[in-house]
């Protein structure tokens, strides 16, 4: 029996370092569109046939996406790539990969220039974003990652400041499974209590300690997450 792929079949992630790895959700549509420079090389050696060569090549990949909100947080992935509005040099920019989510080989990653724009804003309308990303720079094929096991990634703490027995919002991706009691740390101490609200969304309690800095890490089954630098009151 054959299977068909389906057109909504890829899977993109953002980052600021090209380490830290966050998924961009949302997608309801992903196009990635070749930008090659095609000159005439033709020559009396081509028998009077025209004859191509392709001297440059480049991408454009271009994302709509729905702007979901999880306990009143946008999501992560896509506040990556909304921050680079309005910006220029490497604060417009992003690392980005994008791959086949049936594992196919079909897998790449480049730095790319970001624009954020909304698509939809009438009253009947869901919010719908559209992120185009020009690459800058070399395209690599890589290994598809759709079935690594990702570790936590944070990408922000609110707010700062908080004391003891306050609540902190822990931001980013892959908190699937947090392991119980030791999952999340404040100053490498256990918070006092935490919920798991979704694989990006932690909120959690400030455990006793002293003001100033307090490096908050969640650790689940596949790992820990790199320490996020926070300030405690």
């Amino acid at each position: 029996m054959s299977v068909h792929k389906l057109a909504r079949r890829f899977k993109l992630d953002v980052s600021t370092d090209n380490s830290t790895w966050i998924p961009f959700k949302g997608i309801t549509d992903l196009q990635v569109k070749e930008n090659a420079t095609v000159v005439d090389v033709t020559d009396y050696d081509t028998a009077g046939f025209t004859a191509k060569e392709k001297t440059l090549s480049g991408a454009t990949i271009t994302v709509k996406a729905d702007g979901p909100l999880n306990a009143g947080v946008a999501d992560p992935g896509q506040e990556i790539v909304r921050a680079t509005q309005y910006q220029f040099g490497s604060a417009a920019r992003v690392y980005i990969r994008w791959y086949d989510r049936n594992n196919l080989p079909e897998a790449y990653s480049c730095y790319a220039l970001a624009n954020w724009s909304a698509s939809k804003t009438g009253v009947g309308d869901a919010e719908e974003i559209t992120a185009v990303f020009d690459s800058d720079g070399a395209i690599t094929s890589i290994t598809n990652p759709v079935t690594m096991a990702n570790v936590p990634a944070i990408t922000s703490v609110t707010p700062s400041g908080v004391a003891a027995g306050g609540i902190i919002r822990i931001q980013g991706a892959y908190f699937t499974t947090p392991v119980a009691t030791t999952g999340v740390k404040i100053g490498g101490v256990n918070a006092t209590s935490w919920d798991y609200i979704s694989d990006s969304l932690i909120e959690a309690v400030m455990p006793a300690g002293s003001a100033g800095s307090a490096p908050v890490i969640v650790t689940t089954s596949a790992g820990a997450s790199a320490a996020f630098p926070y300030t405690r009151a």
